[in-house]
């Protein structure tokens, strides 16, 4: 199969269409046993960002798909999907560092015979990721095991899944109440648990997004508009309406994050980027579009940019606003591309040097100069 190469500029990216949903586009792609590892997506030499950046590195082929990545230390934590046969997904990690490792070396499995493990995040000694009960789509799960591995255990059921887990403080913020509520789980607790919800929900509207910056947390919901941006204090106060009409299309498409200014969201009904200060009265400001449909599936910040990662395209974008720089691009079709979906949402991280993400396309975990 052929690939195409990325090129410095702005571009609407590709992307399946919401109705091929989260499951079934993971489960397809997880059918290959053994996906190519020489289909790797290579960055342009045509302009200077994309040449100061070089071609993307394979860290790890793992040949299978895999769905979510964190990034703790000197460690890429990542949950690889199940494949057809179901029941054989798995959480592995590897070396930041590595080359080209296998999981017959390098890759080492903490966890394997899950069910669907999807978002994955690391706090302290956890290694967390959202997992299902029974056979999708049964009720969603958020399981944990130790760094060092050993037996995963269930931390929380009936949770709803989210495109990551918001983790601050070391508590966790879970969407409950039958996709309604959210509610607080201690995770370095002795008693451990779920506390009393902060917020109790807008039934019959669900609850979606979800991020905490350990004060608020914030996600959206219906409000006198469409879905409106709200936010709630962690230790409980009546839900604030931060912007109106904020995301207009299936949220499984859309991505909300922070830093310690601003609230990032993407909409991937406009196909439009925003940011919202925190700071009281702020409205929202538009720092991108592409074609609707072609939102980012990840907005990672980091020191005056965002990263941003489409269905087909790495990005690197002022915190201002602008044209995005491509860092790494893919054109193709079917097993080319990268799955968009809800579950794979989760597949950057950075630290001073690289941005890492996932290539579900050949099974593999890269990185990019920043």
């Amino acid at each position: 199969m052929s690939l195409l190469v990325a090129v410095v500029g702005c571009g609407s990216s590709s992307k399946p269409p919401a109705d091929a949903g989260h499951g079934d586009a993971l489960q397809d792609a997880g059918d290959a046993d053994a996906p190519s590892s020489t289909d790797t997506p290579a960055a342009s030499s045509d302009g200077a960002d994309a040449a100061d950046a070089g071609a993307p590195m394979v860290v790890a082929s793992l040949m299978r798909v895999p769905a979510s990545l964190a990034l703790s230390g000197s460690t890429l934590y990542v949950t690889v999907a199940e494949s057809a046969a179901g029941g054989d997904g798995k959480v592995v990690t590897v070396a930041k560092t590595a080359v080209a490792a296998t999981p017959d070396g390098g890759v080492v499995t903490l966890a394997s015979s899950l069910i669907r493990p999807r978002a994955i995040a690391v706090d302290g000694d956890l290694v967390l990721w959202g997992d299902t009960q029974h056979e999708f789509p049964g009720l969603q799960e958020v399981m944990t095991v130790a760094k060092t591995g050993g037996t995963p255990s269930v931390l929380l059921t009936d949770a709803a899944e989210t495109p990551h887990l918001a983790i601050a403080g070391s508590v966790l913020y879970a969407i409950t109440g039958n996709g309604k509520s959210i509610s607080p789980v201690p995770l370095g607790a002795a008693d451990g648990g779920v506390g009393t919800a902060i917020y109790p929900g807008n039934p019959p509207n669900a609850t979606v997004g979800l991020d905490s910056d350990g004060t608020s947390v914030f996600f959206f919901t219906n409000g006198t508009t469409n879905l409106d941006l709200f936010s709630v204090g962690v230790g409980g106060s009546a839900a604030t309406d931060l912007s109106m009409n904020a995301t207009s299309a299936s949220v499984a498409f859309d991505f909300l994050t922070h830093d310690a200014t601003a609230i990032y969201w993407s909409d991937s009904g406009t196909g439009s980027l925003f940011s919202l200060a925190k700071t009281a009265g702020a409205t929202k400001s538009p720092l991108a579009t592409s074609a609707p449909g072609s939102d980012p599936v990840q907005i990672l910040p980091d020191g005056d940019n965002l990263y941003l990662l489409s269905s087909n395209k790495l990005m690197r974008l002022s915190k201002t606003g602008g044209t995005p720089v491509i860092l790494a691009s893919v054109a193709g079709s079917g097993a080319e591309t990268y799955v968009a979906s809800l579950g794979n949402a989760v597949s950057l991280a950075v630290d001073e040097t690289f941005v890492y993400w996932l290539y579900e396309g050949s099974g593999e975990i890269l990185k990019i100069s920043k």
